[in-house]
C-alpha cells in the first residue's frame, strides 16, 4: 500500500512538473503574441526554439542515461561535472547560432537571454534527474513544476505590467536562477553519495558514452523543428510567427504523452531485463495506441475549433491556417510515438542505433523540408513535419524487432 502511494504521488507530481514545463513555452509565446505583434512573436518564437536546441547541448543526452543508471554506474560528481562541460558547449553554441543563423536586432537579444534561461534549465535537469534516479519521481516533478511556475509567473507579471518583452525575459531568468539554488543548495545533498564508487569511471568516460545520445537528442531537435527552419529561411518573420502559434498543439500532445512513458520507464527497465519481452512489447502497444486515440479526437477537435480557439488565446486571426493545424496535430502525435521508441532505445543501451536513425531521417529532412515549405508554404512546413517523423518512426519499429529477434535466436 506505502509503494503504490508513493508511485501515486510520483506520478500526480511528475504529472503537474511536466505540464508546468510544457505549458511554459505555449504561455509564454501566447503572452508575447497577445502583447507584441505577429513579427515579434516570430522573432520570439524562432530565437525560443533556437535556445531550446541549445538546452540540448547543455543536456548532452547525459539526463536520460542519468534517471536510468539505477545500477550507479557513475557517481554525481561526474554528472555534475559533465554538465560543467556541456554548459560551456551550450554558451559556444549560442554565439555561433548568431552568426550561423543571420540574427540581429531583436532576434540576437532574445537568443542571449534565452540561452542563459535554458542553461539555467540544464543544471536544474542535473538535479531533477538525480531525485527520478533515486525512485523520487514526486521530488523530481516537484522540483520542475516549481522552477517553471515561479519563473514564468514573473514573466507574465512583468509582460503584462510594462509591455516590455526582453525585460520580462531577464525578471524570469533571474527568478529560475534563485530557485535552482534552492533545490541544488538545500534539497539535493542529501541524495549525493559521500562515497565514492568502487569503480570510477568518470565524467570523461560518462560524455564519451552519452555522446551518441547527445548528438541523436540533437539531431532529434533539429528535425522537430525543421520546418521553422524552412520558414526562416524560405518565408517571412509574420509567416514565422504564425506556424510557432499553430506548433504549439503538436508540443501539448507530446507533453501528454510524457504522462504515460516517464512513470512506465522503471518496468520497461525491468521488463527488458528479465527478457519478458512480449509482456514489454504488449505495453508498448497499448501506450501508442492510447496516444494515436488522443491524437485523432484533437485533429478533429482542431479542424471544428482549432482556428478560432487559438485565435482568441493568441488575439490574432488564424481562421486560414486549418488545414495547416490538424496536419500539425497530427505530425505532433507521431513525434510522440517517436519519442517513447527514443526512451526504449535508451534502457536497451542501443544509443549507436537511435544516432544511425536521426542521421539517415536528417537528409530526409532537408528535402522534404526545401520541398514542401518552397512549394506549399506553412501547409507544407507542416507536412514535412509529418513525413520526416514517420520515416524516423518506421525505423525506429524495424529495428527494435531486429534486436528482439537477435537476441531470442543468440
Amino acid at each position: 500500500m506505502k509503494e503504490r502511494q508513493s508511485l501515486l504521488k510520483g506520478t500526480i507530481w511528475n504529472t503537474l512538473g511536466s505540464t508546468m514545463y510544457g505549458a511554459n513555452s505555449f504561455i509564454m509565446l501566447a503572452l508575447v503574441s497577445r502583447v507584441g505583434t505577429v513579427d515579434q512573436a516570430g522573432y520570439f518564437g524562432i530565437a525560443f526554439t533556437t535556445a531550446q536546441i541549445l538546452y540540448i547541448v547543455g543536456l548532452f543526452g547525459v539526463n536520460t542515461y542519468q534517471m536510468t543508471d539505477y545500477q550507479e554506474k557513475y557517481c554525481f560528481s561526474d554528472y555534475a561535472k559533465g554538465r560543467i562541460f556541456s554548459c560551456a558547449l551550450m554558451l559556444v553554441g549560442g554565439l555561433l547560432s548568431i552568426f550561423l543563423l543571420d540574427f540581429t536586432g531583436e532576434k540576437s537579444v532574445y537568443l542571449c537571454i534565452l540561452t542563459v534561461l535554458m542553461l539555467l534549465n540544464a543544471v536544474g535537469k542535473l538535479y531533477q534527474s538525480l531525485f527520478f534516479q533515486k525512485n523520487r519521481l514526486d521530488l523530481s516533478g516537484s522540483a520542475l513544476f516549481y522552477r517553471t511556475f515561479w519563473s514564468l509567473f514573473a514573466f507574465a507579471v512583468v509582460l503584462l505590467t510594462t509591455g516590455n518583452i526582453l525585460l520580462s525575459i531577464i525578471v524570469q531568468t533571474a527568478v529560475n536562477l534563485v530557485v535552482t539554488l534552492y533545490y541544488a543548495l538545500r534539497v539535493a545533498p542529501k541524495f549525493i553519495s559521500k562515497t565514492a564508487a568502487p569503480l570510477r569511471h568518470g565524467a570523461a568516460a560518462l560524455m564519451m558514452e552519452c555522446l551518441p545520445l547527445f548528438l541523436s537528442m540533437f539531431l532529434m531537435n533539429i528535425l522537430i523543428n525543421a520546418s521553422k527552419y524552412g520558414i526562416e529561411f524560405l518565408m517571412d518573420d509574420t509567416a514565422q510567427g504564425y506556424y510557432n502559434m499553430l506548433f504549439m498543439p503538436a508540443q501539448v500532445i507530446n507533453l501528454c504523452s510524457q504522462f504515460v512513458f516517464k512513470p512506465l520507464l522503471n518496468r520497461y527497465a525491468s521488463l527488458f531485463a528479465e527478457k519478458q519481452d512480449k509482456e514489454a512489447i504488449f505495453l508498448l502497444i497499448k501506450q501508442i495506441a492510447l496516444v494515436l486515440g488522443f491524437t485523432l479526437i484533437c485533429c478533429v477537435a482542431a479542424f471544428i475549433l482549432g482556428p478560432e480557439v487559438l485565435g482568441l488565446l493568441y488575439s490574432k486571426d488564424l481562421s486560414a491556417f486549418r488545414l495547416a493545424l490538424v496536419l500539425v496535430v497530427l505530425g505532433g502525435g507521431v513525434f510522440a510515438c517517436c519519442q517513447l521508441f527514443y526512451y526504449i532505445f535508451v534502457i536497451l543501451r542501443r544509443q549507436k542505433w537511435v544516432l544511425g536513425i536521426y542521421l539517415g531521417a536528417s537528409a530526409a529532412a532537408f528535402i522534404f523540408t526545401a520541398a514542401l515549405v518552397g512549394t506549399l508554404d506553412i501547409v507544407g512546413a507542416a507536412l514535412s513535419f509529418i513525413l520526416i517523423h514517420l520515416v524516423i518512426l518506421a525505423a525506429y519499429a524495424f529495428l527494435l524487432r531486429l534486436f528482439l529477434r537477435g537476441r531470442h535466436h543468440a
